[in-house]
């Protein structure tokens, strides 16, 4: 049984508190915010610090809501238990011994603290953000609860993917230009595709325990071997889709392409040298979580040289 006695709850220290939070994945809601800062900048020369940290806690508070409600969705379902869990921090409440209700109390917490610190933002640049604002609480909400929740589906990745690559580049835009440009969603598709491959990766690991659950993710699907070859195609897609856009929207950047290549391609090659499999999750997902953090700190250093120059 993955539910604990009641008399067997450890106290919710700060170390399990910040497990819950999971900051080795806030590169998925930092990056873009920046991203969407240095388009800004870049197309209308518009920029400011105290927008900038307003939309910056607020995006990554948004993530620890998700962390945490994804968490607490995994424990009540029985995904998370202490026969599967070999990563301790991939199952906070299990390995910590949280009280599941402390665990959601906290999860509701970081969507407090996320309105809290987009309060100077709304009061900045209008209440019309509120809608992206909803529609990340929407998200937040479909992707951990229900019957069906997308991180149970093939569609997980897609829309973890979109919602906090495009709408969040999107709002951020929107917040220092007033201007709804679709544009944005094109330039952040190396973003958005990154953001779906950590979700990818984290279940092409996780395949036998989530199938154990009656998960029908992408990787359970296809199936191990063709998720690996999946895998490198699309990190290989992504780095020519980033190339593209930078020779011909940011051709001035160009000069970093040859940085930015080695810099994806060493982590992709020990990923999958290491097979991908629940033993090595954890290298797997550091893996990936720098070639995100790489790849679009390059492309937004390209846009910020063709900028500049």
């Amino acid at each position: 049984m993955s539910f604990l006695m009641k008399n067997e709850y450890g106290r919710l220290s700060l170390k399990a508190v910040m497990e819950l939070a999971a900051p080795h994945t806030w590169g998925a809601s930092i990056m873009p915010v920046i991203l969407g800062s240095v388009l800004s900048l870049a197309f209308t020369g518009t920029f400011s610090f105290a927008l900038f940290y307003s939309l910056l806690l607020t995006s990554v508070f948004l993530q620890c809501a998700v962390n945490t409600f994804n968490d607490y969705s995994d424990f009540i379902k029985g995904t998370d238990t202490e026969e599967n869990s070999d990563d301790p921090s991939d199952a906070p409440i299990v390995s910590n011994k949280i009280n599941p209700n402390h665990a959601f109390r906290f999860g509701m917490l970081f969507l407090l603290l996320a309105f809290i610190s987009g309060l100077y933002t709304l009061l900045t640049a209008g209440w019309e953000l509120l809608i992206f604002g909803g529609i990340g609480v929407a998200v937040v909400i479909l992707y951990s609860f229900g019957k069906k929740p997308a991180a149970y589906l093939p569609i997980g990745e897609m829309v973890s993917g979109f919602t906090m690559g495009g709408i969040i580049p999107l709002a951020c835009f929107y917040a220092y230009t007033g201007i709804f440009d679709l544009r944005i969603l094109f330039y952040s598709i190396p973003l958005i595709m990154t953001i779906g491959m950590i979700m990818f990766t984290n279940n092409l690991s996780d395949i036998e325990r989530d199938s154990e659950v009656g998960r029908k993710t992408l990787p359970i699907l296809i199936g191990r071997e063709n998720s690996k070859k999946l895998h490198l195609v699309i990190v290989v897609i992504i780095a020519v889709i980033m190339l593209v856009f930078v020779y011909k929207y940011f051709i001035k950047g160009m000069p970093l392409t040859p940085l930015a290549l080695i810099l994806i391609f060493f982590p992709e090659y020990w990923i999958l040298k290491g097979g991908l499999v629940p033993e090595v999750r954890k290298n797997s997902m550091q893996g990936i979580i720098q070639i995100h953090w790489r790849l679009n700190l390059m492309y937004i250093a390209m846009i910020v040289a063709n900028t500049i120059q």
